[in-house]
């Protein structure tokens, strides 16, 4: 039985039935999307983030759906002054990282790659803008969160239920687009995990009716599948990604003592259901003793990040995007010892190596602001002015944001993802969810004006009282 259920799980064996399910919402969702724009961003996030494509019996690749979506979505909406959002210090960052790229062209190693590269990075950064532009009320902005974090949390709350019901199946492999390794499939499910929760915690923005407790349940309920399908993974910088990920979102709750004892109790509850295979226990203990048993895994990483320094102190303006691999040889001095066109494993050190030192600054000035902005929607989602459910959805999403970029921070150390989509779609929800607050700050201003305290009314009616005389 657990092994039909496992294949259940895993791989539906009714073709048709999945083809039917995906065009149950791509046909309406498509046919919305040319009435209305949000519905056409919500739509090119899902079918850029799904890939319901792999799930169709019939081959739809022809159609280009992607970028007939995004067409859907820009065109109209431009030619109605909806212009993406190329004001904000993170779209500033997303032009200048672009900037940087279509320079660094000029001593490519490899140009065709490049090119290849920055057609991506524009589609991506117009979408990311765009955000901006339609998730503009708490409502619209829930809609996005769930929706990106929907997507993936789909297919990792399957593999999560394939490894317990399989008793601790290993996923070698991961999803198509950027999280293709196992080891990219853990960071971006650990990624998508505090958004999940965020979506959960904003439901009620989307939905309101008898239905919505267990929309919420179902939600809550793909948060320990992910953290299953991370084991099964068995993906160490995953595993440092998750501790990392659950340590900041228990320290940014407004009772973090709760938060431990809560988080620990669900962990150690749902270990005694699902027992770790201690093949996994084993992998993990090497993090500690990589040194001792001359793991070339681990080891290798530092070489990597050497040759990085090397490309960029020979080239300043870098080797191109998405073009260590193709650089690696002329700067390996190791004499090929880890093999040939390896990649350098480290996010921050590829987009100093690709990108040169300008990239770097864009970088870490994206992340430094999108930190610094999520910070400061908490501390104004506490303003009493604000609607008691929208300020908890302004700090519950504030938190999911900065725990999914700290999980990346942490974890995309040890792998080469600096061009993953959650990453710039997340600066762009920052970037939302920015606007959203300072909208609805500006709102309740409308609504209910500052009061005057009754004793300096009785004094200005005293003193007018008198001016009269």
């Amino acid at each position: 039985m657990a092994a039909g259920l496992l294949r259940i799980a895993l791989k539906p064996n009714q073709p048709m039935l999945r083809t039917l399910f995906i065009l149950s919402i791509l046909v309406p969702g498509f046919v919305l999307s040319l009435r209305n724009r949000y519905i056409a961003l919500l739509m090119y996030l899902w079918f850029a983030l799904f890939r319901p494509q792999d799930w169709l019996w019939i081959d739809i690749t022809s159609l280009r759906m992607s970028l007939l979506l995004g067409v859907i979505m820009i065109v109209p909406a431009i030619a109605s002054g909806l212009l993406p959002n190329v004001t904000n210090p993170l779209s500033v960052g997303m032009v200048g990282f672009l900037l940087c790229s279509l320079v660094t062209q000029s001593v490519a190693v490899r140009p065709d790659i490049g090119w290849t590269w920055l057609d991506f990075m524009a589609r991506l950064f117009l979408a990311s803008t765009m955000i901006m532009t339609l998730a503009s009320t708490p409502k619209r902005l829930a809609g996005v969160v769930a929706v990106i974090s929907g997507s993936l949390a789909f297919h990792a709350a399957k593999a999560g239920l394939a490894f317990i019901l399989g008793g601790g199946t290993r996923f070698a492999d991961g999803l198509a687009g950027a999280f293709v390794d196992n080891n990219g499939y853990a960071l971006g499910t650990v990624m998508i995990m505090p958004l999940l929760i965020a979506a959960g915690q904003g439901a009620g923005m989307i939905y309101q009716g008898r239905w919505l407790k267990w929309i919420k349940r179902a939600v809550f309920l793909g948060v320990p599948l992910c953290m299953f399908a991370v084991i099964g993974t068995y993906s160490r910088g995953g595993f440092v990604a998750l501790a990392a990920a659950a340590f900041l979102f228990v320290l940014l709750q407004r009772r973090p003592t709760i938060a431990v004892g809560g988080l620990a109790t669900a962990i150690v509850l749902l270990l005694l259901v699902v027992p770790i295979p201690q093949s996994y226990l084993d992998r993990l203990q090497t993090i500690q003793t990589y040194k001792e048993t001359g793991e070339e895994s681990a080891l290798s990483r530092w070489h990597f990040w050497a040759v990085a320094l090397r490309m960029v102190e020979d080239r300043p303006l870098g080797v191109g995007l998405r073009q260590y691999e193709q650089a690696y040889d002329l700067y390996d001095f190791s004499h090929a010892r880890y093999g040939h066109h390896r990649a350098v494993h480290n996010s921050h050190m590829q987009v100093l190596a690709e990108i040169g030192y300008g990239g770097e600054i864009v970088w870490l000035g994206m992340f430094g602001y999108a930190v610094f902005a999520c910070l400061r929607v908490r501390f104004r989602s506490r303003d009493e002015r604000l609607d008691p459910d929208v300020g908890r959805f302004l700090w519950s999403t504030a938190n999911g944001l900065l725990v999914s970029m700290f999980a990346f921070v942490i974890g995309g150390s040890f792998l080469s993802l600096a061009l993953n989509d959650v990453t710039w779609l997340t600066f762009g929800m920052v970037g939302a969810l920015e606007l959203t607050t300072i909208r609805a700050l500006a709102e309740a201003d409308e609504v209910q004006p500052h009061t005057v305290p009754l004793a300096f009314r009785a004094v200005h009616a005293f003193n007018m009282s008198r001016a009269s005389v």
